[in-house]
């Protein structure tokens, strides 16, 4: 009857099933991935979207806040001299945060019906006063739609007390007409007086306003997640602001949000609310009179984020007059980032997945070496009970026959009979020490006292110990000792054990040839100088697939079984631990049917410069 009962299909079918999981689980987890990362994508678009409609609209109200405060209506017109203007613009800098955002203010007056004159703001006299017009502001003295003969103009798309930017420039431009006339029924007689032009300050835009934006709504703990640029009329080669002033113009080239920061969103993204329409809105309601309060149609203050202001319009719809926001993401395109994102979660998903099939891979193997193990140590309790049970029955029955007299009187008789005793006593003392010394070093219970060792010495030891069973059973044995070895680092009782075992293993095995060969050498070998110690028979010999196996415990080689050579299966285990842990090793071939070769590989001792003297030795 089976105690353990092997069922491999059982195994196997588990193994397939759990095969079968991971699959299924590796599948389910790539898919599940894609739409994770779909859903991420989606998410950092709309974040980039919701960032660039924040930023336009912020820049739009710190614009708006200027032209808010330079506004005139209809009663400052008739101060002389554009004093209100000038008041207004005074209170401005006092109050505001951003009053170096205005580098200068001017006036483009009409004088009489054909001429007109540029009158520049004295900050210091406050006061306007006439200048020549400034080479970077000739491009509106050129402009036809803003003058014609000499006398101004005001163009079709343009409304009145409406302001514009100029990005060319920049500057931002109001038109200021005098409303004269009585309404009846007909639209009220109105005269051109002239352009307040509001020139920015092009470095403050670029290294305060800008980079203040862009750290409010792109920034991040650990620099910045999206690179941005703002450009010109040219392009990616006119850069007006850059969040990495090291990055190339071409890093831009291809970016994940191209948006007009005054006119329609770009990359397919809506405009934001209160910025529908065409470009060359104007920039405040109509109704001027109301920017006093700063609120808007609908009631509402004029504020950041607010709904009821208008937007910055250009004055013009000219192709590539607008400054464009450029957005890309640090990783060079949002498609690569959420590409990498979602790479690193499939390899993490995949190791996970990984890990767990080398781990049930481990328990299978670990559960088969467990039951290859119980089965060994269920053959080894039924070969040492046949191995114990053959001594005991030699020695109680010697034991009852001299009891009983059988051999009284006889003293041969009586001294083979003690002999037998003695014989069987020791072997079951042999296989005792066996069992103990394997208890022992599985318990964690071995000690070493390592010196430098004679391996003359040691073999003398080993041979002397083995020479009575040896000359009983017609055993020859050869031994060959090179001179002059010199001694290893070992434990003379361990290293005596290990080699008795190696020994005793030759003398089962040697089959009818009874004869044994020991040699010691020495060898330079790649690991260095060391001693080997060579056991060798002319027996069965080992087969080539037991031969990864006879070091395990309790392993017995098929020969050995067919041959019924008795035997614990422990000796060769308990010899190649104990070289083992003094640092050495053992090395075996084998033939069937042409004998086998054990040899001990141990390192010369480094704490001795004395050499064995010993002669060369054959027996």
């Amino acid at each position: 009857m089976k105690l353990l009962p092997q069922r491999p299909w059982i195994s196997l079918a588990v193994v397939g099933v759990l095969a079968c999981v991971l699959v299924v689980l590796a599948v389910l987890q790539y898919l599940w991935i894609g739409q994770v990362s779909n859903a991420e994508r989606d998410r950092m678009q709309a974040s980039l979207n919701t960032a660039v409609i924040q930023l336009r609209r912020d820049l739009n109200y710190d614009l708006q806040q200027v032209g808010a405060a330079l506004q005139l209506d209809s009663s400052s017109l008739d101060e002389p001299a554009w004093a209100s203007l000038a008041r207004r613009y005074e209170n401005w800098t006092l109050t505001s945060t951003n009053a170096r955002l205005v580098s200068g203010i001017y006036v483009w007056e009409s004088v009489g019906d054909d001429s007109s004159r540029l009158l520049r703001l004295d900050p210091v006299l406050k006061r306007f006063e006439a200048v020549a017009w400034p080479q970077r502001l000739e491009v509106l003295r050129t402009r036809a739609d803003l003058q014609s003969a000499g006398a101004l103009r005001l163009p079709p798309e343009m409304r009145p007390f409406a302001w514009n930017l100029i990005e060319e420039i920049p500057l931002l431009l109001n038109p200021v007409l005098r409303m004269t006339g009585e309404r009846s029924g007909a639209a009220p007689f109105s005269r051109l007086r002239g352009y307040i032009l509001v020139e920015l300050n092009s470095e403050y835009l670029r290294r305060q306003l800008f980079p203040d934006l862009v750290e409010r709504y792109f920034g991040a703990t650990h620099g910045f997640m999206y690179q941005v640029a703002i450009v010109g009329p040219g392009g990616e080669s006119d850069v007006l602001y850059q969040s990495v002033a090291t990055l190339p113009p071409t890093f831009f080239s291809s970016p994940d949000s191209r948006s007009s920061l005054f006119g329609e969103l770009g990359s397919g993204m809506p405009p934001p609310e209160g910025n529908r329409g065409t470009e060359g809105r104007r920039m405040f309601p109509e109704d001027t009179s109301r920017m006093r309060g700063m609120p808007s149609r609908s009631g509402q203050p004029l504020g950041r984020g607010g709904r009821g202001r208008g937007a910055i319009a250009l004055l013009s719809n000219r192709p590539g007059g607008n400054w464009m926001l450029l957005v890309k993401h640090h990783e060079g395109s949002l498609e690569q980032a959420v590409a990498g994102q979602r790479r690193r979660n499939l390899a993490v998903s995949f190791g996970i997945l990984l890990l767990l099939a080398i781990s049930m891979a481990m328990i299978v193997l670990s559960t088969r070496r467990a039951q290859r193990l119980a089965n060994l140590q269920m053959k080894f309790v039924a070969g040492i009970s046949h191995e114990l049970r053959t001594p005991l029955a030699v020695i109680c029955s010697a034991g009852e026959n001299l009891a009983d007299g059988v051999v009284a009187g006889s003293d041969d008789q009586v001294r083979q009979y003690g002999e037998l005793v003695r014989q069987e006593g020791r072997r079951l003392t042999g296989m005792v020490e066996q069992i103990l010394q394997f208890a022992g070093n599985r318990a964690g219970r071995k000690q070493l006292h390592l010196r430098p060792t004679g391996v003359a010495e040691i073999i003398d030891t080993t041979l002397a110990k083995v020479r009575p069973m040896f000359e009983a059973a017609g055993f020859a044995v050869e031994v060959s000792i090179a001179p002059g070895l010199p001694p290893v680092q070992a434990d003379p009782a361990l290293l005596a054990q290990g080699l008795e075992n190696l020994v005793n293993n030759a003398f089962k095995y040697s089959g009818n040839s009874r004869w044994i060969g020991l040699q010691a050498r020495s060898e330079n070998t790649g690991r260095g100088p060391e001693i080997q110690i060579t056991v060798e028979d002319r027996g069965i010999g080992i087969e080539a697939a037991d031969l990864r196996h006879i070091f395990d415990p309790f392993f017995r080689g098929r020969g050995a079984i067919e041959a019924q050579v008795h035997g614990s299966g422990l000796g060769l285990s308990l010899s190649q631990e104990a070289i083992a842990a003094m640092g050495g090793r053992i090395t075996v071939k084998s033939r069937p049917g042409g004998g086998s070769s054990f040899t001990i590989h141990l390192p010369v001792s480094t704490h001795s410069k004395a050499a064995e003297n010993d002669p060369v030795r054959t027996g």
